[in-house]
């Protein structure tokens, strides 16, 4: 029993997510709304022990292939585990937990019903679920299934409050992400129409000896990925659903949406580029100088952007903006020390911004108040919860011994090894721009007096419990980051076409 779930983990992992989905709703009937909470994260901390198990197979034997119903490619859906899927679906793991669990103390009442509160639930998972399917995906058709999955449930959780904010914020999010769906067809099709085929591997293999034939055609096909998937992973000028998509979510779906949801598209574009396409064409094209540049711009322009805001939630929705340009920096340096400092920072923003926008709801939910300028004091009222802010806003800028500061670093060296003192001057301002607009949260709240005492007082136990799990997640990370930043490295070379795949 134990070799037959091991060696179909990979499916099983997918499967078992979209069930557990599917099967929430039934459970309603029974009328114990704990259970459901209960069989929520029981499915998630298995995908985090599946996703540690298939990691830790990759980095002991190499990366391997499985065929659905024993159906060899083309004919039938390869997944390709490799070390990009083993560090996301640890990624998606550390994420997804103590998000859910923070969510089980007041999701009723932030959603309005239990009904409601249990389809928010169905939602959540079949957007993890998608994410991972995104990790172990190995062909074209099942990246777009995916996608659109993630893309649905995606908008579907930002409506949840179901107040005019959200109801607005939620058409433009469905009007963009559309768009982008539209484009991310259009270069499978592409792709389709330049090799016959929809398998990544195979789609490689093709176009290794005949992409000089249609060099205009393959870029045009690369173009429509790279708007269509930088409108979903809110790259900087495409990023404009996100600010109020992610600050007028309830506050699980902002911590969900902006940590973890807008990576699995760029682990989706990463797959395209370097497993279908390739990564000795996607550096003969000019395609990482254009996503180092707008990589650049956006960590420049959000930080900017977030500095002039006053409203907390929003302030963090821009920084998103800001962090999603270090990871497209690293991408477009095209080096193994650059790609494996993107991969790592996909992890490193992931846990950080997730444990920010949970403490960040916290402190708006109980003090009412939602602008930083009228937040004085409140570290006094509520400590566990600004201190393990401050732990983040100290892993956004990074500091060392912060998860932040080992992805920063491995940027930094990466643009240094490049040879590209731009970059480097970029990574360096927006650390110091990241530190203007955190910084200030922090001190406003334990360095400001109120003009009156606050009546409130913590969060709930079980939400300081998930938040308090993110902040020394941060701290492990950034203190022992060995494993994890040696699963980076290892995905970066197999991307780069420096191992070779089993």
């Amino acid at each position: 029993m134990a070799t037959a779930i091991s060696e179909n983990l990979p499916v099983l992992l997918v499967v078992m997510l979209l069930s557990t989905a599917y099967i929430l709703p039934v459970l309603t009937r029974v009328r114990r709304f704990r259970l459901v909470e209960i069989f929520s994260i029981l499915a998630l901390c298995l995908t985090l022990v599946g996703g540690a198990y298939l990691a830790k197979e990759v980095l002991h034997n190499g990366s391997f292939h499985y065929q659905v119903g024993g159906w060899p490619a083309p004919w039938g859906i390869e997944l390709v585990i490799n070390s990009l899927t083993g560090l996301f679906l640890i990624t998606i793991g550390f994420v997804t937990i103590p998000i859910m669990l923070y969510a089980s103390a007041d999701l009723v009442e932030e959603v309005g019903s239990r009904q409601r509160a249990i389809w928010f639930m169905t939602l959540f998972l079949l957007l993890t679920a998608a994410l991972t399917g995104l990790a172990v995906t190995g062909d074209m058709f099942n990246v777009f299934v995916m996608v659109e999955v993630a893309s649905i449930a995606s908008v579907a959780i930002v409506s949840a409050r179901n107040d005019a904010a959200s109801v607005e914020a939620t058409f433009k999010y469905l009007m963009l992400a559309t768009i982008g769906s539209g484009f991310v067809m259009l270069g499978i099709g592409f792709l389709y129409i330049l090799t016959g085929n929809l398998n990544m591997g195979f789609i490689q293999h093709e176009l290794s000896t005949t992409w000089q034939n249609y060099p205009t055609a393959l870029w045009m096909g690369m173009s429509f990925f790279m708007v269509g998937f930088g409108v979903k992973s809110a790259l900087f000028p495409l990023h404009v659903w996100l600010p109020d998509a992610h600050s007028t979510a309830i506050t699980p779906a902002s911590a969900m949406l902006s940590s973890l949801a807008i990576k699995g598209y760029i682990i989706a574009l990463l797959k395209v580029f370097y497993m279908a396409v390739g990564a000795q064409i996607i550096l003969a094209l000019p395609i990482t100088n254009i996503l180092l540049v707008l990589g650049m711009v956006a960590i420049i322009a959000g930080a900017l952007f977030a500095l002039a805001q006053d409203e907390l939630k929003r302030r963090l929705a821009f920084s998103t903006v800001s962090q999603v340009g270090y990871i497209f920096l690293g991408i477009g340096l095209g080096t193994v020390q650059g790609l494996g400092g993107s991969l790592m920072h996909i992890l490193s923003h992931a846990i950080t911004k997730a444990l920010l926008f949970l403490a960040a709801g916290s402190i708006v939910k109980y003090t009412g108040e939602s602008k930083i300028s009228e937040m004085a004091g409140v570290g006094y009222q509520m400590p566990v919860t600004v201190g393990v802010f401050t732990v983040g806003a100290l892993s956004m800028v990074g500091i060392p011994l912060f998860s932040g500061f080992v992805s920063k670093w491995q940027l930094l060296l990466g643009s240094l090894q490049a040879g590209n003192y731009l970059a480097v001057l970029v990574l360096v301002l927006g650390s110091l721009l990241a530190a203007a607009y955190l910084l200030p949260v922090v001190k406003v709240a334990f360095f400001q007096k109120p003009e009156e005492k606050p009546l409130y007082g913590e969060a709930a136990y079980v939400q300081l419990v998930a938040m308090l799990f993110l902040a020394v997640l941060i701290i492990l990370v950034g203190t022992f980051p060995g494993a994890l930043l040696e699963l980076a490295q290892q995905a970066a070379r197999t991307l780069l076409g420096l191992e070779v795949l089993l």
